[in-house]
């Protein structure tokens, strides 16, 4: 089983790049702040159950992580961020000459993903949309948050991160807690200008529209939880409602999203073998 983890340009920046398994690419982005360390970390995912179906190719957006970034929000709207992420699926394409891949992500990873079958919807086998952030009329609110976490992280830097990471703050088990206490560890090493800049561009993004969203003919999977502002139960049901083939909406609880894994495994072995059953949703609430 192929097994790789490098740094490689992509247009205008370099991204740490990781990919293990065979098959049909699926191309995963994390969260807004996050890294693949992070996920690795918060464990939401097991990608070992879905690397006999495909090979599955992570990697930090620009600005996170291992990753290069520039100090300019515009770079890091999610137009902006779906073009690496095509770059990074049509190069792990080319040498198996497949003509179609998956793409999927984690909050700002599943806007980046729908936006990206917006831009190249004949590439794109299927989409996993994990925690869909906020949209439409639910973003402006969120914007104006990002805007002022921008501004703080330009005034204080990382001084607030690496003095989280050095308190030994008990953590909850369930998905949400870990998540999110792992994206701010992960901050006290990150480039305050990078953040900076990461988080004016979530200001300024949103997603596509919804007119735009409805001719995607493209076999999709909707996972949630409960009880996240911003990440809204009411987004994956709007996608539900609006995308024309959704195959499966889960809404957990965050402490049980053990049903995530299996769903995620069903579908993407369906996509990946092109044995695609007939239309079927369904939402499970703990």
């Amino acid at each position: 089983m192929k097994n790789h983890s490098y740094l490689q340009c992509f247009g205008d920046v370099e991204l740490a790049v990781r990919s293990r398994g065979e098959g049909m690419p699926f191309v995963w982005g994390h969260s807004l702040m996050g890294s693949m360390r992070v996920e690795d970390r918060a464990g939401l995912l097991d990608w070992s159950d879905v690397e006999p179906y495909a090979e599955v190719v992570r990697y930090d957006a620009r600005g996170h992580g291992n990753s290069d970034g520039s100090y300019n929000r515009e770079d890091y709207q999610w137009e902006r961020m779906a073009e690496d992420m095509l770059a990074i699926a049509n190069c792990f394409a080319a040498p198996g000459n497949y003509k179609r891949y998956l793409l999927g992500g984690i909050s700002m990873g599943a806007a980046t993903a729908l936006e990206a079958a917006t831009q190249q919807p004949e590439r794109v086998a299927g989409l996993v949309l994990v925690l869909p952030p906020t949209a439409w009329d639910t973003r402006p609110r969120q914007s104006a948050i990002y805007r002022r976490l921008a501004q703080v992280s330009g005034l204080l830097g990382a001084a607030p991160y690496r003095l989280l990471d050095l308190l030994p703050i008990p953590m909850r088990e369930d998905g949400r807690s870990q998540l999110t206490m792992h994206t701010m560890k992960g901050l006290a090493t990150a480039n305050p200008l990078h953040v900076q800049a990461a988080l004016g561009g979530a200001a300024l993004s949103d997603m596509p529209a919804p007119d735009l969203l409805r001719q995607l003919q493209i076999p999709s999977l909707i996972l949630a939880w409960e009880d996240d502002t911003a990440h809204p139960v009411s987004t994956a049901i709007a996608l539900s409602e609006t995308l024309p083939d959704v195959r499966g909406l889960v809404v957990c609880h965050p402490g049980d999203i053990g049903e995530w894994n299996a769903a995620l495994v069903d579908f993407v072995r369906q996509i990946a073998s092109k044995r695609i059953p007939q239309r079927r949703k369904r939402k499970v609430r703990a």
